[in-house]
C-alpha cells in the first residue's frame, strides 16, 4: 500500500498533467488561427526588416563581472552558514570574524585576477 506521500504526489502529477494537457488543448480549439507569412523565417527586429550581419562582436567583460559576483555571493552565503555552525560548535565569539576577514581577502584576490584579464592570468 502507497504511503501517504506517494498518494499526494500521485495526485500533483495527475492534476500537473491533466491542467497542462487541457491547457494545450484549449489553445489549439480556441486560440486563433495561424497566420502564415515571410516574416516568421525571419529575424525580429521590433517590426523591421532586417538587414547586415547578426552577428556581433560582444565585450566579454559584462559576463566576467557577473560570474564574479555569482560566485562570490555563493561563496559568501556558503561560508556565513559555515561559520554560525562552527561558532556554535566552538563557541568562540571571533571565529564567525575570523572566517569573513578570510573570505573577504579570498574574494578580493579573486576579483584582482578575474578583473586582470584572461590573457595575463597565468603570468
Amino acid at each position: 500500500m502507497a504511503g501517504p506521500g506517494i498518494s499526494s504526489f500521485l495526485v500533483f502529477v495527475i492534476i500537473a498533467t491533466a491542467f497542462g494537457g487541457g491547457s494545450l488543448l484549449l489553445n489549439r480549439i480556441l486560440g486563433a488561427r495561424r497566420r502564415r507569412s515571410y516574416l516568421q523565417a525571419t529575424t525580429y527586429e521590433c517590426g523591421e526588416e532586417p538587414e547586415g550581419e547578426a552577428q556581433i562582436d560582444f565585450p566579454s567583460q559584462h559576463y566576467v563581472f557577473a560570474i564574479v559576483f555569482v560566485a562570490v555571493d555563493v561563496l559568501g552565503f556558503v561560508l556565513a552558514l559555515w561559520a554560525v555552525s562552527f561558532r556554535a560548535l566552538v563557541g568562540v565569539w571571533w571565529t564567525p570574524a575570523l572566517i569573513a576577514g578570510g573570505f573577504t581577502v579570498l574574494a578580493l584576490v579573486g576579483i584582482y585576477y578575474a578583473l586582470r584579464g584572461e590573457e595575463s592570468l597565468w603570468v
